[in-house]
């Protein structure tokens, strides 16, 4: 909307010095003075030097008020991702201590709704945000073996989970394509059918942890602790490992 109103104040401005040229009062046509001396019309050189300070100040005004905006915008939408994690945290704290979530066995409509509003959660969370539900699930003990809280189908994508402990736990059929999983513990894991696409695993240890049927095409494994891990069906298409590492693959697959 700004934009066009400086659109119609600049051809506005335009036309009003065009048509000066169509009455001497103006100044803008040459003419004559009393002396016999003449003045000439105003040239574009004259217009840029009269204009060329205001029009730097409004062009500067306008790209400071949209960088302002724009970071008052960034401000907001990373409060409201702070709050839906805070909440987040909250409603799952309130469950387990209120609604026994983690005693609960069975179809449970605790458990279902716990789960609802992780997926939710996720989906409107940022990397380090999601990296922080996921830890805070670890860590509260709802994702080991046979989890309170199913994940498949939870948008980890982006997630920052760098130096991530999350060893024995259960993220079978998982997005979490584009993460940064470095120097993560997943020794155990059960990762079946995951997502793991452009995956950095530097350092990371995976050792005994289960991938059978996940996707790691162009993930990058060379740093990676893969001792016993279960690689079967697994989809490595242009992933990045070293030639011990894929012998070591063909090996296992001979057998």
């Amino acid at each position: 909307m700004k934009t066009l109103f400086y659109a119609v104040v600049l051809v506005s401005l335009l036309g009003l010095i065009l048509e000066g040229y169509n009455h001497p009062w103006t100044g803008f046509a040459g003419y004559q003075l009393q002396n016999g001396d003449f003045v000439a019309a105003k040239t574009l050189w004259d217009w840029l030097d009269l204009l060329i300070v205001p029009l730097v100040l409004a062009i500067g005004a306008f790209l400071l008020d949209g960088s302002r905006k724009r970071s008052e915008q960034e401000v907001e939408s990373d409060r409201q991702k702070q709050e839906i994690l805070d909440e987040f945290i909250a409603y799952i704290s309130e469950l387990l201590i209120e609604k026994d979530l983690f005693n609960s066995t069975g179809p449970n409509a605790v458990r279902e709704v716990a789960r609802t509003r992780t997926l939710t959660a996720l989906r409107l969370l940022d990397g380090k945000r999601k990296a922080q539900v996921l830890q805070f699930l670890y860590e509260a003990k709802l994702i080991l073996a046979n989890p309170v809280i199913q994940l498949n189908g939870a948008d980890f994508r982006d997630a920052l989970l760098d130096e991530a402990t999350l060893s024995g736990a259960e993220l079978r059929g998982v997005y979490f394509s584009g993460a940064s999983i470095r120097r993560a513990n997943l020794v155990g894991a059960d990762l079946r059918g995951s997502d793991f696409s452009r995956v950095n695993f530097h350092e990371s240890n995976l050792s005994n942890a289960l991938l059978v049927q996940s996707t790691l095409d162009r993930s990058d494994l060379r740093a990676a602790t893969l001792d016993n891990t279960d690689f079967s069906a697994v989809s490595l298409n242009k992933a990045c490992m070293t030639n011990a590492q894929r012998a070591a693959l063909l090996h296992k697959a001979g057998k």
